[in-house]
């Protein structure tokens, strides 16, 4: 009877201690409360490939949507529109109009063969678990560029400690010389 009152007052102190730390002002944590004025820079022409919507970076580079190793930190450029051609995003600053994170959980159907064998736990637990921060970006020059997503899984091998958002390093590593988030501070 004691252990199951020490574990919920543990688990109670651990909720609430992890909520003083929402909104912080410091860059360097996975809280970070991103200011107004908070800028996202195209460095160099971002290619999407045709039939796509989206272009993946991870570790400086492009690569491909079935080549993103999701316990390490990605990012996700999105446009509104698909093409059958390659759409060449020029290079130029977004304003952030909205700075958002979630959790997303995805949990494979028991019932689907294919997806058992991979992604499923025995243990009931969501097979994948992303810390995702999305950027909304606004250009009138280019209003078909939607946000920046980057994101990490949290229930891959050797994440399932960490279960926190991304810091402003760790979405800059991901970005590479491709795009830098520029905070309104980092502008003076």
């Amino acid at each position: 009877m004691r252990s199951g009152i020490g574990v919920s007052a543990v688990f109670g102190m651990v909720a609430i201690g992890g909520c003083g730390s929402l909104g912080s002002p410091d860059p360097a944590s996975p809280n970070y409360a991103f200011p107004p004025g908070v800028s996202v820079q195209l460095n160099q022409v971002l290619p999407i490939n045709p039939g796509a919507a989206t272009v993946r970076l991870q570790y400086g580079q492009i690569v491909p949507r079935n080549g993103v190793q999701e316990q390490d930190p990605f990012c996700i450029m999105e446009v509104n529109t698909l093409s059958d051609q390659v759409q060449l995003l020029q290079p130029g600053r977004f304003e952030v109009t909205q700075v958002t994170r979630s959790i997303s959980t995805i949990t494979a159907a028991a019932s689907s063969p294919l997806l058992k064998a991979r992604h499923v736990y025995d243990d009931g637990t969501p097979s994948f678990l992303y810390y995702i921060t999305t950027f909304r970006l606004h250009d009138p020059a280019r209003p078909d560029v939607r946000s920046l997503r980057c994101a990490w899984d949290q229930m891959a091998p050797g994440n399932r400690g960490l279960m926190r958002h991304l810091t402003l390093d760790e979405m800059r590593g991901a970005l590479g010389g491709w795009i830098s988030l520029i905070p309104p501070v980092e502008r003076l």
